[in-house]
């Protein structure tokens, strides 16, 4: 069990990469100049890993409790799925918000 638990957790990792990825990602594929991709592609996932870094991680400066906290996560996931829909990508924005969820799920069900 310590092992899947671990694994979870390396999983939870992963998808804060990808939600970063798929925020610059989205960025960088719009139209317009390259100010605007510049501005969007490093803006959006620097204002997630923001947000993040202070609500939502283990050592945030303004930790929100539960169930804030899954409301938070459960926002930015929703908007790197959708950012990642909005840049013709709906496979992998489906499968980020449903390794998310279940990730989610998990973290609840082991005390994570």
């Amino acid at each position: 069990m310590a092992i899947l638990q671990a694994v979870n957790l390396a999983l939870r990792f992963a998808l804060e990469l990808c939600l970063l990825g798929a925020l610059g990602f989205w960025g960088f594929s719009l139209g317009g100049g390259w100010p605007i991709r510049l501005t969007a592609g490093l803006g959006a996932p620097l204002l997630a890993a923001v947000v993040w870094g202070l609500f939502v991680a283990p050592k945030a400066a303004y930790l929100l409790a539960d169930p804030w906290r899954f409301v938070l996560e459960f926002v930015l996931f929703a908007l790197g799925a959708g950012a990642l829909y909005l840049a013709a990508r709906p496979s992998l924005a489906i499968a980020l918000f449903l390794l998310f969820l279940l990730n989610r799920v998990l973290m609840m069900i082991w005390a994570q």
